[in-house]
């Protein structure tokens, strides 16, 4: 029985989430996510277009601005983002009976047993698979096959944009000798960069080195994990995702703001967005988690506990408001203004359902957010808001503003 496993990679997916959310979006060529181009963040995702200019995800967005100053900028919803890998998820469990999600963009199907169904190449397969995607989720998604994951995954990259790339047993090293080092999993730039400093660029020259010499280079257990990874062994069995840690919002504002209003609104919609990742995951949170930065990047986060742990936005939002304070008068005292404010929450556990025993006032905010969150989820987020966001006069909408 051969070990065969599919890796599939969506192509630009946030990007492509966002202009099926936004009409103004779908003939942009050029597109940006991650912050409108006054913004202070970083990108998300580019559109192919906008790569060939050299924007990357986690460059900053001024500078994506200046190597593309013609492309449009927007900010995702997460909320879209969430329900579009759902919906792809539920393609590829009709194809394959074990699927795990590696990101809300990709996943791993294994396909291990299934040389009776498909003796030869799993090509038509992911084909089919491939066109399933596209037809029931607008997406396109390219597809790598392999025997173990790293093979897998660095085919599907090798495969984009919307192709299919299958590596089979046996090829794993011819397949990887014609690729740069940068290619296997673990070399980012600055490793790139040390190791092309010694010589090692390209995949090939680690595959022809024995391991004493590679170690004499880059030292014996660098040499080992790379010796294995260049050629080609990887991992074959698919494990779930463990539960998240944490569920953060954060922003940076365009101009650092020093207005306690001002950071209050924003930190209740920081805090209602957490509260509503929260419930639509069943969590419940036993700690809230303060971050601010100031405008000399100094970075300070206060944490406080949940009693009882809940994912109702007043306990949250409470809770982050009592950090809140404390926090900007030591900004003040540091001549400081803000530079970036988020919310997170930690101790996750899953959540149960009420009892006999669950406070009238909490049973009542449970029953008005499930209305909300009802609302919510066939609107947008911003259909329902607190009043005092809602009171705020809003900008007029422009053609690539996120709804």
């Amino acid at each position: 029985m051969s070990v065969r496993i599919m890796h599939v990679d969506l192509d630009a997916f946030f990007v492509e989430v966002c202009r099926r959310h936004d009409p103004a979006l779908r003939d942009v060529e050029l597109l940006v996510v991650g912050g409108r181009r006054d913004s202070r963040g970083v990108v998300q995702s580019a559109s192919y277009g906008a790569r060939a200019h050299g924007v990357r995800s986690g460059m900053p967005i001024a500078e994506a601005v200046r190597r593309c100053p013609d492309a449009t900028f927007v900010r995702g919803v997460f909320a879209n983002y969430r329900a579009a890998s759902r919906e792809v998820r539920g393609v590829l469990e009709r194809f394959a009976p074990h699927v795990v999600m590696a990101g809300l963009d990709e996943g791993y199907l294994d396909m291990t047993g299934t040389d009776l169904l498909h003796p030869v190449s799993l090509l038509a397969f992911a084909t089919e698979l491939r066109h399933a995607v596209r037809q029931e989720s607008g997406l396109d998604c390219s597809i790598g096959i392999g025997p173990n994951r790293m093979i897998a995954k660095i085919a599907s990259d090798y495969a984009k944009p919307r192709g299919i790339c299958e590596v089979r047993a046996g090829w794993e090293r011819g397949f990887l000798a014609g690729l740069p080092l940068r290619a296997l999993p673990g070399i980012g730039p600055r490793t790139g960069e040390r190791l092309a400093v010694r010589g090692l660029e390209n995949v090939a020259q680690v595959q022809e080195m024995s391991l004493d010499d590679l170690a004499g280079l880059i030292g014996r257990d660098e040499a080992i994990a790379l010796k294995r990874r260049a050629d080609g062994r990887g991992g074959t069995r698919l494990t779930e995702r463990v539960q998240a840690k944490s569920v953060s919002r954060e922003t940076t504002f365009r101009r650092d703001v020093s207005d306690p209003a001002e950071l209050d609104r924003v930190l209740m919609l920081l805090a209602g967005r957490v509260a509503a990742q929260l419930r639509d995951e069943d969590l419940v949170a036993g700690a809230v988690v303060l971050k601010l930065r100031h405008g000399d990047f100094h970075t300070v986060t206060r944490r406080t506990t949940l009693k009882p742990p809940s994912n109702l936005d007043t306990p949250i939002r409470a809770a982050a408001r009592a950090l809140l304070a404390p926090a900007l008068a030591e900004a003040r005292r540091r001549g400081q203004a803000i530079r970036l404010l988020g919310v997170a929450t930690t101790t996750l556990a899953p959540s149960d359902p009420g009892d006999l025993f669950t406070p009238d006032e909490v049973r009542r905010e449970t029953e008005v957010t499930r209305a909300v969150d009802a609302v919510r989820s066939r609107y947008g987020f911003d259909a329902l808001r607190p009043g005092r966001l809602v009171d705020q006069p809003r900008k007029p909408r422009r053609p690539g503003d996120p709804d």
